[in-house]
């Protein structure tokens, strides 16, 4: 065996994720029906874990955010959850009200809205800088502010004003 080979084998290797996600959806289905199987895909959200898209009858998962067996199981079930209320109530019932958190409950889930896993943040892409008219102060943003309005330094009251905008290039360390 090949050292490293054994990682295949792991329940966080992404293909084993895929398997785990689409056998709790078929034991979802069987067990909660909603009339039609919903399409499972996997999506490079960074930041949120999973969406019901309940128009199409689609779940999404996040291959980024979700890194282990539990995490899938739970996001899935949680989207899945949304799907069920919709189906059961009508679009009134999209979002995480009362329709849905009884289909938490039916699913034998914790109701929980939010997820507390790692998740990738945004890099700044660039540097902004202003500078106030009145004291000289810079101050450094990631955006600029928006074109047509006055803004002053809140330091002093001064009228700041666009000095320059600087890209950054990115380390190679991204995703």
């Amino acid at each position: 065996m090949v050292q490293g080979s054994s990682e295949l084998a792991t329940p966080s290797h992404p293909d084993a994720l895929r398997a785990t996600a689409s056998a709790r959806l078929a034991e979802l289905c069987r067990d909660f029906p909603l009339g039609y199987t919903p399409e499972l895909v996997w999506r490079g959200y960074r930041v949120t874990a999973g969406l019901a898209y309940y128009r199409k009858g689609v779940i999404g998962l996040s291959n980024r955010v979700l890194k282990d067996e539990q995490a899938v199981l739970d996001t899935l079930t949680h989207e899945y959850a949304h799907l069920l209320a919709v189906a059961r109530h009508g679009n009134r019932a999209a979002g995480h009200g009362p329709a849905w958190r009884q289909a938490m409950i039916d699913l034998g889930q914790e109701i929980k809205v939010r997820h507390n896993y790692e998740v990738e943040r945004n890099v700044a892409r660039q540097s902004v800088v202003y500078t106030c008219k009145k004291c000289g102060a810079h101050i450094e943003r990631a955006r600029r502010l928006p074109k047509r309005r006055r803004y002053v330094h809140a330091g002093c009251g001064g009228e700041i004003r666009l000095l320059k905008v600087e890209r950054i290039t990115s380390t190679g360390t991204d995703a």
